[in-house]
């Protein structure tokens, strides 16, 4: 079994191609927070090769429209597979602003302590395109197609849609990772809104998350240019209208991971006008 380049969540998390050119709602606020959840194998998908699993994932943002949003992501997984116990430790650190138009990124991806894998660089939109400068893997400029969305900004739109009654949204999405050049396409299928229930995390049904609406998403990350009608990986969870997820199904075809949300803290929200 070979381990997928990068066993990662990806920012949850934008309609149509043709709603692309909209403007984001207004009403759309995402919430400082700090998520912490427990990964476990998918006992529910037949698993090729993988045994058991287990690991980690911290996911942080802060920020606003205005200042920008900042995404911190650690993800520790161990497998224990046929050939022997296989680890992944991921880092990502981004910025976003507020309108989708510049992007940092840093990703690191270590597996079985090899040296690390590397992805380094800034993104900036001019006449709609994306230009990526990228420091590592290696120096280079990238231009990507207009129309491509940025990893927060794909997550607002998920949220717009869901506000909206629409259940399918279709948008190409860059994130740096894993070589600072793939571009995926992306297919959100998104249900009807939940409220309360029974069997939710304690994080989930305590606090203010108990009476939030919170959308079932599924999106699939197709490697553009390959012609593979089978994705890359495909994620599950419950979207809150604020940005928080909970009950997470990371499938990466093989084996597919569960996480649990443990633990979920509200982060200081700054004012802003937009």
């Amino acid at each position: 079994m070979t381990l997928p380049a990068t066993l990662r969540i990806c920012s949850f998390a934008g309609v149509s191609l043709l709603a692309l050119a909209l403007p984001a709602s207004a009403t759309i606020r995402l919430e400082p927070h700090r998520a912490t959840y427990q990964l476990s194998l998918d006992a529910g998908k037949p698993a090729k090769n993988v045994n058991a699993a287990e690991g980690t994932i911290v996911y942080e943002l802060r920020g606003n429209a205005c200042d920008g949003y900042s995404v911190q992501l650690r993800q520790s997984t161990d497998l224990e597979t046929e050939g022997g116990r296989m680890s992944s430790a991921i880092t990502t650190a981004t910025w976003e602003d507020g309108e989708g138009n510049a992007y940092r990124f840093r990703v690191e991806n270590t597996v079985n302590d090899d040296r690390p894998e590397e992805a380094d660089g800034v993104a900036e939109r001019k006449d709609g395109r994306l230009i990526v400068k990228a420091t590592k893997p290696e120096a280079g400029t990238i231009e990507l197609a207009k129309g491509v969305l940025l990893p927060t900004q794909h997550m607002i739109r998920v949220l717009d849609a869901a506000a909206q009654g629409d259940s399918v949204l279709e948008a190409p999405v860059y994130d740096g990772s894993p070589d600072a050049r793939k571009i995926y396409d992306t297919l959100s299928v998104i249900g009807r809104p939940l409220t309360g229930g029974t069997g939710l995390e304690k994080s989930a049904s305590d606090g203010d998350l108990a009476a939030r609406p919170r959308y079932p998403v599924v999106i699939s990350y197709y490697e553009r240019g390959s012609g593979d009608q089978t994705p890359d990986y495909t994620i599950s969870f419950d979207l809150y209208d604020n940005g928080v997820s909970r009950a997470l199904k990371l499938d990466y075809g093989d084996f597919a991971l569960r996480g649990t949300l443990t633990s979920y803290e509200a982060l200081p929200q700054e004012n802003c006008s937009k």
